[in-house]
Formats: structure tokens, sequence, C-alpha cells
């Protein structure tokens, strides 16, 4: 089972992604506020963190869980644009942009189990 942190999405959003996610995926926190993020990261040491792509500070952010949590897929959805921006775990920070469906955020946040 894959160990997920939410961020802080608006309610509609959040509804969509938790029934999203609910099938093989434990939800270890969410509606994290972005200041709360890193703290949160060490209180429940999930596999994957899921943050708004749409707030502006969302790459700054992504780029430091990964140099203080390495291992950790950070995946920054939309809620404007079918698209997610995806931060592999061990690249540093480097990131990739792809389609967002209900398919492709389940394998991005499975990665590390397949």
């Amino acid at each position: 089972m894959t160990r997920v942190l939410l961020g802080d999405f608006g309610a509609i959003v959040r509804l969509g992604l938790r029934e999203v996610l609910e099938d093989g995926q434990l939800l270890v926190a969410e509606d994290a506020p972005a200041d709360e993020i890193l703290e949160r990261l060490v209180g429940t040491l999930p596999d994957a963190v899921v943050l708004d792509l749409d707030v502006a500070h969302t790459p700054q952010l992504a780029r430091r869980i990964s140099e203080r949590f390495p291992a950790v897929t950070i995946i920054a959805c939309s809620s404007k644009r079918p698209e997610m921006q995806i931060f592999p775990p061990f690249h540093h920070g480097e990131s990739y942009v792809t389609e967002l469906t209900s398919v492709s955020l389940l394998e991005a946040v499975d990665r590390r189990n397949t």
C-alpha cells in the first residue's frame, strides 16, 4: 500500500483526488498547508506527496521536499489544466509535465511499486 500525503486543495478537488486515490493508497495526511508540508512529511513519512500545481510556490516547495526527502515521489496536479508535474524520487528536483488523468495519477503515485 502506497502512503500518500495530500496537500492543500479546494474541497471539491480534494474530494476528487481522494476518490481517485481510494483503492490501494493510504492517505496519511490531507489538506496540508504548504507551510506545514515539511513538518507533516517528518511525522507521516509518505511514499508520495500530491501538491497543487496552480500555487505559485509549488516548484520551490517540491525542490525543498526532494532535497530533504529524496525517496519521496512528488506529484503536482493542476485543477485548471489537465496536466501534472512529476518530480520522481532521487532526481534532485528535476521534473517532467504529463497529462493528468485518473490512471496517470495512480501510476505516478504507485511508481515505486511497479
